[in-house]
């Protein structure tokens, strides 16, 4: 799935996302920082939709530093290499975060991604 979002910022991959489906529950939820961010396949459509036109590059850095299977849970620890689109009056450049995810899977597919990020020292 990170190789997926990392190519939805090439304009010509944005018809990938019609992936979601292949990894994402019809009502699955992305909650960042205590919030939910999308909700449904229409809301992850208008999230991931926005790679394109506002971002360069996301990059998921691989080896993750954490990686743990328990049933239908995953972990995951990684650092992710964020580059904006020139836009005006848009805050553009170059982030880097640590993330650690939390997805649930249901059959197969992410019911739900939670997630929390911070600004890696020197980065910001």
């Amino acid at each position: 799935m990170y190789t997926w979002i990392s190519g939805l910022c090439d304009a010509e991959n944005h018809g990938t996302l019609d992936d979601i489906h292949r990894f994402w529950a019809d009502d699955a939820r992305i909650v960042t920082g205590g919030q939910v961010r999308a909700a449904g396949i229409d809301e992850l459509r208008k999230h991931f939709g926005i790679y394109p036109e506002q971002y360069a590059e996301v990059e998921i850095r691989e080896p993750y530093y954490t990686y743990l299977e328990s049933g239908d849970d995953v972990v995951v620890e990684y650092d992710i290499l964020i580059h904006g689109r020139d836009r005006e009056g848009a805050a553009d450049g170059r982030r880097e975060l640590r993330v650690m995810a939390v997805f649930t899977l249901t059959d197969g597919r992410i019911s739900e991604m939670r997630q929390v990020a911070g600004v890696r020292a020197g980065d910001a």
